[in-house]
């Protein structure tokens, strides 16, 4: 049930979120580190994740990727509704996960791969679909771009080499996540049984 705290914690992780994305990731894009994306979406999934098993408050974790991807799109000297647009969606697709699996490390672990594979799918679509390109120019085009952010080329086995990176990147936050939540409750409750 939303309450005035569930909408306060909403909104404060949610600016916590954005802050991040905002700052963090000003940092990483102007250093041009390779998957300085999946570092800012693997952070933003940790939050995201803990809060959303915390609450347990369908469509909490959409609301974080809202009041997140609002932070982010004001940080820019211009709009750029691209990165709103992915911010959202990694709310959008945990929300889903979290109503079909619950949140449990199975429902965890697929909210890792779903976000980790979303970022390469918008590419895709938005090129094919958005653009008219064609799909096969449009993965050679992605593995030249991989490639040259990685500064060497493979072939297209870059492109296994990325979806694989990405999948871990998101595994790697949702098990952080998973961690970080069991240490907390356990913390809580040693403190509650010392009182």
């Amino acid at each position: 049930m939303m309450n005035r705290r569930s909408i306060l914690t909403i909104t404060l992780f949610g600016t916590l979120w954005g802050a991040i994305e905002a700052s963090l990731g000003t940092i990483l894009h102007m250093f041009r580190l390779p998957f300085s994306g999946s570092i800012l979406s693997g952070l933003g999934l940790i939050i995201l994740l803990y809060v959303r098993k915390e609450m347990n408050i369908r469509g909490s974790a959409i609301l974080m990727g809202l009041v997140a991807g609002t932070i982010k799109m004001i940080s820019f000297s211009t709009v750029k509704f691209g990165p709103f647009a992915g911010i959202v969606m990694e709310g959008v697709i945990v929300e889903i996960v979290m109503i079909l699996f619950g949140p449990t490390k199975l429902g965890f672990f697929f909210s890792g791969i779903f976000t980790g594979i979303y970022p390469i799918v918008q590419n895709i679509f938005v090129k094919t679909v958005l653009f008219g390109m064609k799909f096969v120019p449009v993965l050679i085009e992605l593995a030249d771009g991989i490639s040259k952010s990685v500064g060497f080329g493979l072939g297209w086995w870059i492109l296994i080499f990325y979806l694989v990176a990405h999948i871990l990147f998101g595994c790697t936050a949702a098990w952080a996540a998973w961690i970080i939540i069991k240490q907390t409750q356990d913390l809580l409750s040693s403190q509650n049984s010392n009182a």
